[in-house]
């Protein structure tokens, strides 16, 4: 076999395997045997660019990304350094290889993206996944994710409900990309199945992110009797199961005592900010993990925000490297937006009100914050299709 057989073969595995990494990515969260499909795709990639000219494409390809790139890497070699000062040396070398995996996780998701044939089969695969996961949910833990807003310990998904209504989120904003796209009507039947798991959550945070998003999304075209007609079907399930069920009760009591709540969130980060005080610049190191009793008598032990969790454990050093990589990527939203692909820029901007409070850091090994965040980013990064079907 010759170097352009072998690279092409290559090139065509992982463009297969990878969308199988996505699918059961979105389902089975922190998945040794789904990792593995992820170091196959990373092998395959490489493999791929022994053929000069495909690696001379790569290149040329990467240009308008390599910023984004560049950035991604110094963010994530400055915290693998602050593990110096935390006294964790032994964390150091597994937060570089965590960076490594992120950037190719980036490299190969845009890949895929920036061409017709696989962006398809990329995207249906996330949204395959976090459909196939809320069914799940719904047929094994309805009563615990209603009741007490929690998953059983055999759910291969997020263990916290917020982060599962933040996959519902993601998952209905693909899908109505890839209905703008398509123009495929069943993606309507995962929209309204993440949209119920998403309301039975009970999560705030995330609908309102949804909402929000979704304003980026609004122009004149979208106002049609078709649409509106589908919108309304689509609101009277939801005021149904509102009034029906005793999840709408539930889910406006939560509304209700969002102002104490608020409280909770802000006295968190009031104590973040103390911790933060003697090490402003530099952080408390990757590995520092809050540590204390609440007002409430909850033991607290994150941010409970991504920024912040970035504050903590960098300094002001590593804060301004995130919001760098956060820049870079509204840059490119801007561009996208102008482009009319509004949904690439909803995403974006859902997974940025997201991780405002939820969370704790974002550079780790294959997990949630992979598809809450750099997923979203290498979305909104990635070049726009000239012709869209």
């Amino acid at each position: 076999m010759n170097i352009l057989t072998f690279s092409e073969t290559s090139r065509k595995a992982y463009a297969f395997v990878f969308p199988l990494f996505l699918f059961f990515s979105a389902i089975f969260c922190m998945s040794t045997r789904t990792n593995n499909l992820f170091h196959i795709s990373f092998a395959l990639f490489i493999f791929s660019l022994f053929y000069k000219e495909n690696f001379l494409q790569f290149v040329e390809k990467t240009k308008k990304k390599r910023l984004t790139f560049i950035l991604v890497a110094l963010m994530g070699v400055y915290y693998a350094a602050t593990n110096i000062w935390g006294n964790t040396l032994y964390n150091l070398g597994s937060v570089l290889t965590h960076t490594l995996y992120i950037v190719v996780y980036l490299l190969l998701l845009t890949t895929l993206l920036e061409e017709p044939k696989t962006r398809h089969i990329a995207l249906a695969s996330i949204v395959a996944g976090v459909t196939v996961l809320s069914v799940y949910t719904l047929a094994t833990d309805y009563s615990l994710v209603a009741n007490l807003r929690q998953v059983s310990l055999s759910n291969p998904g997020p263990q916290n409900v917020i982060d599962l209504a933040g996959y519902c989120g993601i998952g209905i904003l693909l899908s109505c990309m890839l209905l703008k796209e398509k123009g495929q009507q069943f993606y309507y039947i995962p929209i309204i199945i993440m949209l119920i798991m998403m309301i039975i959550t009970q999560s705030r945070g995330p609908i309102l992110a949804l909402l929000i998003a979704f304003i980026f999304t609004l122009h004149r075209s979208v106002l049609t009797r078709r649409n509106i007609t589908i919108s309304l079907i689509i609101a009277l399930i939801l005021l149904a199961m509102a009034v029906l069920t005793p999840v709408g009760a539930m889910l406006m009591e939560r509304f209700e005592v969002l102002g104490t709540q608020s409280g909770l969130r802000l006295s968190i980060w009031h104590h973040t900010l103390e911790e933060l005080s003697g090490h402003p610049w530099l952080g408390r190191g990757f590995d520092y993990q809050l540590d204390f009793i609440n007002y409430s008598g909850e033991h607290i032990t994150t941010t409970h925000s991504i920024y912040l969790g970035a504050l903590l454990k960098g300094g002001i050093v590593g804060f301004t490297l995130l919001m760098a990589v956060i820049c870079s990527g509204m840059w490119r939203a801007l561009k996208k937006f102008r482009e009319n692909n509004r949904y690439d820029v909803a995403l974006f901007i859902y997974a940025l009100i997201f991780m405002s409070s939820q969370g704790m850091f974002i550079i780790n090994n294959p997990r949630e914050s992979w598809v809450l965040f750099w997923l979203p980013l290498g979305l909104v990064i990635s070049r726009s299709l000239k012709k869209q079907s």
